[in-house]
């Protein structure tokens, strides 16, 4: 599979495309040039050349106008995710996970990938980032505007893939030097869109799980390790009774943890440990507590465990009746 691009400086949405595409199909190249005669040798043309068919995709073209259902138009990354993000994720199932998904987790990975990632690769690309904060938050007066701007610069820095990419941009190279910068930034992609892909198949497999172990009460309780904080933030309203959540440690013992309060909040409690208990463990833990087997409970009292099941549903209880809620509750 040959694959064409425009050469000079490269940016995220067709180097993202290129590490989509070279996971995809085997024995990949990638030439750059703007040279028509030269592009058009390739099988597919991405992100340059002014047409839009079955081989070559430029959102650049005044022609091009499609967009997402929430207004982010399509950049090339966006674009050949759209076209072969389904099959990408396939292909990582069977080939690193070993494993077959059903169709609802592959299009919630899909999604969750294209939310998370190419969303704001295609934002950045199209220049379209303030557009979409502008027409989102709409500040009405001076005071909102000035923290809109704040936030604005404060975020132009953020270390997300645009700015990663544009950093491997080397200055005063030659064309050579660039093309091997850009090959290597696209080996780099391809590795983080891996991983992404295996977590967002694991989260969105482990989000079903959560959904049917939870039974509206005050306490999720798992007994396997289950993404349920995004479980949580994705269906925000099926969870909205409940206030702690109850699951097996990564390594000893149980925990208990508080639901975040929003997802603009979620670093803040619905309920927070008793004042009394954060910052303790063991046997001082205990003592303050009334139990017996307690492991620690955070000095912020968003989480804390105990050594057995049963003593950390007690705690939870307990956390339940003695806990800080917030003062709006």
């Amino acid at each position: 599979m040959l694959i064409a691009t425009h050469d000079g400086t490269f940016h995220a949405d067709e180097t993202v495309a290129c590490a989509i595409l070279s996971y995809i199909f085997d024995n990949t190249s990638v030439i750059r040039t703007r040279n028509p005669l030269e592009l058009e040798k390739a099988d597919l043309i991405i992100d340059v050349s002014g047409k839009n068919d079955n081989r070559h995709f430029d959102h650049h073209s005044k022609e091009f106008t499609l967009s997402r259902e929430n207004g982010i138009r399509y950049a090339t990354a966006g674009l050949m995710w759209c076209k072969f993000g389904k099959e990408f994720l396939s292909k990582i199932a069977e080939d690193l996970l070993k494993t077959h998904y059903e169709n609802d987790i592959i299009d919630a990975a899909f999604n969750r990938i294209d939310r998370e990632i190419m969303c704001m690769v295609d934002l950045n690309d199209n220049g379209q980032l303030n557009e979409f904060l502008e027409n989102k938050i709409a500040p009405q007066t001076t005071e909102a505007r000035n923290v809109f701007n704040a936030l604005n610069e404060f975020y132009q820095i953020d270390p997300g893939i645009p700015y990663i990419v544009a950093m491997q941009n080397l200055p005063a190279v030659s064309g050579q030097e660039q093309d091997k910068a850009f090959m290597q930034t696209v080996k780099m992609l391809k590795q983080i869109l891996q991983n992404a892909s295996i977590n967002a198949l694991n989260t969105e497999f482990g989000i079903k799980e959560v959904l049917k172990v939870y039974d509206g009460g005050k306490i999720l309780i798992m007994h396997t390790r289950l993404p349920w904080t995004q479980a949580v933030l994705s269906h925000f309203d099926i969870f909205k009774n409940c206030i702690l959540a109850v699951y097996p440690d990564r390594k000893r013992g149980w925990r208990v943890q508080s639901l975040p309060l929003s997802k603009a909040s979620r670093f803040a409690n619905r309920c927070g440990a008793p004042l009394a208990w954060r910052g303790l463990d063991g046997q001082d833990l205990d003592k303050v507590s009334g139990l017996n087997g307690t492991i620690f409970v955070h000095k912020a009292g968003f989480t804390g465990g105990a050594l057995t099941f049963e003593t950390n549903l007690e705690m939870a209880n307990l956390w339940l009746k003695y806990g800080e809620y917030p003062a709006s509750n």
